[in-house]
């Protein structure tokens, strides 16, 4: 065999692995998924800011108000609920993705990232240790939007195993859109936008307002899902 011939060989060896690495990639439906489900719980920060003002008596934060979970841990449970969703889909994708393609991408890791990550503000609020911990951690639960972070954590495991550029720069995107959603007031800075726009105190749209920080991070998976097919049959 010449050297010509041998390199020859060795770009179509190449090609091939590229093609076999793209033909298990299955991240598309779990981007699509976590995106809006992300988006819709924006509602449920308004509903939850809504019921919380004084003069409403028909609260479902009442419940968990005498509870250790906190005033709104409801929506946590949710999140929680979401992120169970999420996993169990992406467990039924990924294997009905292999069965299709003969090449499965083993999804332990995020798994059991999202299951671990999504029960931690449970385990935090309940646990002995809570309150000597409170002064540490409380940032990150404080704002009930830790499901945020529990996708992130999850997604950077699911980026690892497919060894894919373009969903390591959608994790990474997401990531840094939702670490200030979970410890800090991201509606603070929509505040100062609608000021500028001329909105006043009095007529500030602080309600809507509170389910701010779960948009951005949810159109960027929405449209990171909706680039990745191309992405991915490319």
């Amino acid at each position: 065999m010449t050297e010509f011939e041998a390199d020859g060989l060795l770009d179509d060896v190449e090609a091939l692995r590229r093609r076999a690495r793209a033909d298990r990639h299955a991240f598309r439906l779990p981007l699509l998924y976590f995106g809006l489900f992300a988006l819709a719980t924006a509602p449920l920060y308004v509903l939850a800011y809504t019921l919380d003002r004084p003069g409403s008596s028909s609260s479902p934060s009442g419940f968990f108000s005498s509870w250790a979970f906190g005033r709104d841990g409801w929506l946590d449970l949710i999140w929680l609920a979401g992120l169970a969703v999420g996993t169990g889909l992406t467990v039924w994708w990924y294997r009905r993705h292999g069965d299709l393609s003969g090449i499965e991408t083993s999804t332990r890791g995020p798994v059991t990232t999202w299951t671990a990550a999504g029960l931690a503000p449970l385990i935090w609020f309940l646990s002995p240790l809570a309150g000597v911990l409170v002064w540490f951690l409380w940032p990150f639960f404080v704002r009930n939007t830790f499901g945020l972070l529990a996708l992130a954590f999850g997604l950077i495991a699911l980026a690892r195993v497919e060894r894919s550029r373009y969903l390591w720069i959608v994790t990474l995107l997401y990531t840094a859109a939702a670490v200030p959603a979970v410890v800090y007031n991201m509606e603070n800075q929509y505040y100062r936008v609608f000021q500028l726009l001329g909105f006043s105190g009095e007529n500030m749209p602080y309600g809507l307002l509170q389910g701010s920080p779960v948009l951005l991070p949810g159109l960027i998976l929405l449209v990171g899902g909706l680039g990745a097919r191309r992405r991915i049959h490319a």
